[in-house]
């Protein structure tokens, strides 16, 4: 993927709603995607403390869970392995889109600003326990 087209995709997934309209509850899936991809940008542009790392770590665990339960309720007919290869190949995508932003871009480019600043959010967020 071309690094401009690799930018419009990161783009649209920056400026897509983490709520699903047709069910009016959070897309945990878009919401796993924003994650991915907000630690793919720290990785590369900043050095959270490891206070910060282990909160953004500890919210990623729980996103990814409910991602893992998204995927086999769309997909009921496959297997755990099946599953876990789906949120993988999604991960990788994500991953390699952002970082083909980072480089393109730069740390400094607004876009990757906002994935950096996103990171902090997510990192901070307190979840209601379930």
């Amino acid at each position: 993927m071309t690094s401009r087209r690799a930018f419009a995709a990161l783009l649209l997934l920056l400026a897509a709603p983490v709520w699903a309209a047709e069910e009016g509850e959070p897309d945990i899936l878009m919401l796993f995607d924003q994650f991915v991809s907000a630690g793919a940008a720290a990785s590369r542009c900043a050095s959270p403390t490891d206070y910060v790392a282990v909160h953004f770590l500890s919210n990623f665990q729980w996103v990814s869970t409910y991602a893992t339960r998204e995927i086999s309720r769309r997909s009921p007919t496959a297997s755990n392995e099946e599953v876990a290869q789906e949120l993988a190949r999604r991960s990788r995508a994500v991953k390699e889109e952002t970082h083909a932003l980072v480089q393109a871009e730069g740390c400094d480019s607004d876009a990757v600003r906002q994935l950096i600043q996103r990171f902090v959010v997510q990192a901070t967020w307190k979840r209601a326990e379930t």
